[in-house]
């Protein structure tokens, strides 16, 4: 199955160590490791993304990953929607609304598809805006609520002190997407990056990362 919603890194040499070099890069592996790469705003999975910020992005720090859970969390929105959309014309074809005027009839199934297309909106965003960051000095947790309600965590590398991953289930393995939980000594505990692209390969970064740091 491609992954259309992971942005393409196979110019990355694969045992490269993520740490963005502060001076530019001189050997193969370096020039390979750190080419810089197209970014899909709608991906699960960026690697050396370009061109991404966030609000307490440092001027120096280097954005590693970019992480969104797996598309595949937004099935669930997405079939909902779908059965929404035909409650007006299976309403008026059992002649539930038949009663009322068609003026009204035409209203409630204005406001209807009006409550549809938020309950759609608010799923995307909801996955568009939850984001994992791994930097070259954090990892950050951006939890999106609403458009006026979300919550930032971050640790610094050097004060992470064990990642692990999980993958469960046949579709979690088919589609190699699970959970990367990490253990800090900052005032966050434990971060949980659940159901990402890729955990294996983001547990790897990150551990690579600590390496580099201690």
């Amino acid at each position: 199955m491609p992954e259309i919603f992971v942005s393409p890194d196979k110019e990355v040499v694969e045992n490269a160590s993520p740490v963005l070099p502060s001076k530019a890069p001189t050997t193969e592996v370096q020039k390979s490791a750190f080419k810089s790469h197209s970014h899909n705003r709608f991906s699960a999975f960026n690697l050396y993304p370009d061109g991404i910020n966030f609000e307490t992005k440092e001027k120096e720090e280097k954005v590693i990953l970019m992480l969104r859970q797996h598309p595949v969390v937004n099935l669930k929105w997405i079939v909902i929607t779908l059965l929404l959309l035909t409650g007006p014309s299976v309403l008026a074809g059992i002649g539930v609304t038949s009663f009322l005027p068609i003026g009204y009839q035409v209203i409630l199934s204005l406001v209807w598809y009006l409550v549809t297309t938020t309950y759609a909106i608010e799923g995307f965003l909801g996955w568009y805006f939850n984001v994992y960051f791994v930097t070259t000095r954090r990892v950050i947790d951006v939890d999106f609520f609403n458009l006026i309600d979300k919550r930032v965590s971050d640790a610094e590398i050097e004060k992470i002190q064990d990642v692990s991953y999980t993958t469960k289930g046949v579709l979690g393995t088919t589609l190699n997407f699970g959970d990367v939980m990490i253990q800090t000594a900052s005032e966050v505990q434990e971060f949980d990056f659940g159901r990402v692209p890729k955990p294996e390969r983001v547990a790897k970064i990150l551990n690579d990362l600590r390496a580099n740091v201690h």
